[in-house]
């Protein structure tokens, strides 16, 4: 699942049009060449921090140990901080690669900590859990990364992707996998977890056998995971954006929009515990696809127009008088191709570029004097980010690096992880000036002139997805 709600209030509009497409050559060269080089190039590893989404109020944030305030989407989420949600809250931390961790209600984690590779990957990810329910979905852990989230019983080490953890008050922990294997184990044992698998382990014991996953009403992220595999089906990755209400009741309605950047179909789908709701799909057309049924109900359209689609989700009947609270997910089929100078349709924004589109855009801008020899590369396929790698030569000093880029709050966050320059050097505070001075942004916090929803990368070509920002 992927965990990217459009924040409430989105950047003002700034540049936008083909210039993103020199702001991120611009970004690439001068942070990698520079900025990089003076502050993580000895590092083996590069500290990253997620990105908080409230879905439902209220989620606090403590920052390393401080007093805990209620937090709002697109807050950073560093590592010592720690992230809970009250009775009615509900919220998700969102890493560079995509990797999310959702939190039900009346839940507490904190960030260890977070580290990315010189080349743009996931190397090793902490939790602490101390009660709660949460459900990840790790993204592709190359050869020696980890990713572990401790309970007050063991520790859950993750070999897969889709994994949850409930802990209850007096530290029992049960361990459920959808997707991949989990090791759950102290010191007195470890049991490995395949898909469809749960374990429980209680304090001061050591992990129990591995059977089939129980059904538990109470738990919201079973019909969740269902609605997100209906919608992976026949869909590029990375275009998945989901939606968790507040708790309804019958015959009440929410309301949910996506931005579907256009190609050969837009899917959406319903999860829910129970009782019976129904699901229309709006194209900006004004024609809509509507079901009801049990959980989870999908509709979708096929070659439709791009543009801003309406999501509405009504309670039908049989909802208990505390209402549930519904899961939508929405993904589309897109066309992972360049798209200079883009698309603006009906209200949705669409963007691709390849390495070849970056060096072309930075050699033609005339922005960077000096440059020649000038190489990039965009990692395969990501979805959430582009990792972006360069070398080149800047006045006679050769130099290589690579950042990743991610979608943040509706703007562009550049995350550097490596850097190498030789003889050059230039203060890191006259980098940023520089970087400032071509783009007129600060460079930690881009805006391209629309508010982004998605940035993924499919075949080598980055695609940004989004809106036209109010105002």
């Amino acid at each position: 699942m992927a965990a990217v709600a459009a924040p409430k209030n989105p950047p003002k509009r700034r540049r936008g049009g083909p210039r993103l497409l020199i702001v991120l050559g611009i970004l690439v060269l001068l942070v990698a060449g520079g900025v990089v080089w003076l502050n993580v190039a000895a590092q083996a590893a590069v500290n990253v921090s997620g990105t908080l989404t409230v879905y439902q109020p209220v989620a606090s944030l403590a920052h390393s140990g401080g007093a805990a305030a209620e937090a709002k989407t697109g807050a950073a989420v560093q590592a010592g901080d720690q992230v809970s949600t009250d009775a009615k809250g509900l919220a998700a931390i969102t890493l560079p690669d995509g990797t999310v961790t959702r939190l039900a209600t009346s839940t507490n984690i904190t960030l260890d900590s977070a580290h990315f590779t010189k080349n743009g990957n996931q190397h090793d990810v902490s939790f602490t859990q101390q009660i709660g329910r949460t459900f990840t979905n790790v993204q592709h852990l190359v050869t020696g990364a980890t990713f572990d989230v401790h309970g007050k019983s063991a520790t859950a080490s993750v070999r897969g992707t889709k994994f949850e953890v409930y802990i209850t008050a007096a530290g029992v922990m049960t361990v459920k996998v959808w997707v991949g294997t989990v090791d759950l184990h102290n010191d007195k044992g470890h049991t490995l977890i395949g898909p469809g698998q749960q374990a429980t382990v209680n304090p001061g014991g050591a992990p129990g056998p591995a059977g089939p996953i129980q059904p538990d009403p109470n738990d919201p992220f079973g019909p969740a995971v269902d609605a997100a595999n209906a919608v992976e089906v026949g869909t590029t990755p990375g275009t998945e954006q989901d939606f968790s209400g507040a708790p309804i009741h019958n015959g009440e309605s929410q309301v949910y929009t996506y931005s579907y950047a256009g190609g050969s179909g837009i899917k959406a789908s319903l999860g829910y515990p129970g009782s019976l709701m129904s699901i229309t799909m709006k194209s900006p057309a004004g024609d809509p696809q509507s079901k009801t049924d049990k959980s989870p109900v999908t509709v979708q359209f096929a070659n439709a127009p791009a543009g801003i689609y309406t999501i509405t989700v009504t309670g039908v009947k049989d909802i208990p008088a505390a209402g549930e609270s519904p899961f939508v997910a929405v993904a589309s089929n897109e066309d992972c191709k360049s798209a200079i100078p883009g698309t603006n349709q009906n209200g949705a924004v669409h963007r691709g570029y390849t390495a070849a589109d970056l060096v072309a855009a930075v050699e033609g801008s005339g922005g960077v004097s000096g440059l020649s020899n000038l190489s990039i590369t965009l990692a395969s396929d990501s979805i959430s980010g582009a990792i972006i790698s360069a070398t080149g030569t800047y006045n006679g000093v050769s130099w290589s690096g690579s950042v990743v880029l991610v979608a943040r709050n509706g703007v562009l966050q550049i995350v550097p992880t490596s850097g190498h320059a030789f003889g050059l050097d230039v203060p890191a505070q006259q980098i940023v000036q520089q970087v400032a001075a071509a783009i007129g942004q600060d460079p930690s916090n881009v805006n391209p002139g629309f508010m982004v929803d998605r940035l993924f990368t499919c075949h080598a070509v980055m695609m940004v997805d989004g809106r036209m920002a109010a105002g």
